[in-house]
């Protein structure tokens, strides 16, 4: 059975939402990144919380729609994305601000693209700093009675995740 939510009266289809995510990645990636090789591969075959050598950047949603939109990246993808970004070379990166800043600005593209869908069907969203988290091994979850639109991103060996849980009602 297809999964929905409904938000402030306003029923949207999870594929729907999956379309709209993998088109806003690619055209963020193609756009701002300068990289144009990412493949989608929806839906999602296992769930996945726990990362490993990964950065991820969340931005809460308030008003109308109460939720997080999330890009969770390996490292080494996040520096090679950070360094198209800003037209460099991934070894001229030194430490991790500028990646962990590009990654909380991918994130706020996303989250720009999200929110649009909702303000399209007359729906108001706010949307909060980005946050981002990296480490060697983590976990993210997310507390919450809604489901989440996962979708899976490959670039070469890497692969990669923009998420939308979504509070229903």
């Amino acid at each position: 059975m297809p999964l929905s939510f409904t938000i402030g009266g306003t029923t949207l289809a999870e594929a729907d939402l999956a379309t709209h995510m993998v088109g806003a990645v690619k055209n963020i990636f193609a756009t701002m990144v300068f990289i144009d090789d990412i493949e989608d591969s929806y839906p999602l075959d296992k769930p996945v919380s726990h990362f490993t050598c990964s950065i991820s950047g969340m931005i809460g949603l308030g008003g109308d729609c109460s939720g997080m939109v999330g890009i969770h990246i390996p490292e080494e993808l996040a520096r090679e994305v950070t360094a198209s970004m800003l037209g460099m070379e991934v070894d001229e990166i030194e430490g991790d601000g500028d990646v962990h800043d590009a990654m909380g600005e991918l994130t706020n593209m996303l989250a720009g693209e999200v929110k649009m869908i909702f303000s399209a069907r007359g729906m108001s969203v706010c949307l909060s700093t980005p946050s981002v988290i990296s480490g060697k091994e983590y976990s993210v979850e997310v507390v919450s009675s809604g489901a989440a639109v996962v979708v899976p991103f490959n670039r070469g060996e890497h692969r990669f995740l923009a998420t939308l849980q979504l509070e229903g009602s």
